[in-house]
C-alpha cells in the first residue's frame, strides 16, 4: 500500500483541486495533516475519502505525524497545492521495486508561460545532478527506511533539504520522469525575480550556516 501526506494550512483555495485527482483505492490511502488552519481546509478534506488529523503548524512535523499513522509501505509526500500526473503511483511502485530507496518527480510548473520551463528546468535539472529534493517535487520513500532516518528534521525549512541528504548516505535515489504539477502562485504572488532570488538567499544561507530564525524571517516574505 502507498500512504500520501499532505500537510496543509489554511488551503481551502487549493485542497479540494489536489483530493478530487487523486486515484482513490483498496492499495492507497490519503493523510491530510492540518496544521491548526483558520479556514475551511479541514472541512473541505473531510469531503473525501481521505483521514484527517490536526496539529500545530509546522511542515516538518505535520509531515512525520501523518507518516506516524500510515499503513503504507510506501510514503509520499505531497503538497497541497500541487498534483499528480496519471500513472505516477505504479511508477514509484516500480521504481522500489528495482532497488532504490526513494526519489522524487520531475516537477512542472502549472502555468503556460515560458518564463515557469526555465524554473522547471533548471529544479530538475539540479535535482538530478544533486540528488537534493524539494517539497513540491514529491519526495517518495520506503516507509521502514523513513523511519530507520528519523524522519523529517523538525525545523521550521530545509527539512526537505536534509532529509534528502540522509537519503543519499543511505542508499540509491531516483528522479523519476513522472511529474508533479506544481502551483505558481507564489511566484505569481510575490513576482518571479523576487521569489527566485529570495530562495537563493536562503539556500545560500542555509548551506553557510546562518540561524534558522533569520532564514525563516526572509522566508516569509515569499510565502
Amino acid at each position: 500500500m502507498m500512504s500520501i501526506v499532505i500537510a496543509a494550512y489554511n488551503e481551502e483555495a487549493v485542497i479540494r483541486q489536489t483530493l478530487s485527482t487523486l486515484p482513490y483505492g483498496s492499495n492507497m490511502e490519503v493523510i491530510v495533516v492540518d496544521g491548526a488552519s483558520t479556514d475551511k481546509t479541514v472541512e473541505l478534506a473531510k469531503q473525501f475519502p481521505v483521514k484527517v488529523i490536526e496539529c500545530s503548524k509546522n511542515r516538518a512535523l505535520q509531515m512525520n505525524k501523518g507518516a506516524g499513522i500510515a499503513s503504507g509501505d510506501i510514503l509520499l509526500f505531497l503538497h497541497a497545492d500541487c498534483i499528480l500526473e496519471e500513472g505516477v503511483l505504479e511508477k514509484i511502485k516500480d521504481c522500489l521495486a528495482k532497488g532504490y530507496i526513494g526519489g522524487c518527480l520531475s516537477q512542472k510548473i502549472s502555468s503556460d508561460k515560458i518564463i515557469y520551463r526555465f524554473i522547471e528546468a533548471s529544479g530538475n535539472i539540479r535535482a538530478r545532478l544533486s540528488k537534493i529534493f524539494y517539497g513540491d517535487q514529491a519526495i517518495f520513500v520506503r516507509r521502514d527506511v523513513f523511519f530507520k532516518l528519523g524522519g523529517f528534521d523538525n525545523l521550521p525549512l530545509f527539512e526537505d533539504i536534509l532529509f534528502s541528504k540522509k537519503l543519499m548516505r543511505e542508499g540509491e535515489t531516483a528522479i523519476l520522469a513522472k511529474r508533479v504539477f506544481a502551483s505558481p502562485r507564489r511566484w505569481q504572488k510575490n513576482g518571479i525575480v523576487k521569489t527566485t532570488v529570495i530562495f537563493w538567499l536562503l539556500t545560500l544561507g542555509f548551506y553557510l550556516g546562518l540561524p534558522y530564525n533569520r532564514l525563516e524571517g526572509l522566508y516569509r516574505d515569499i510565502r
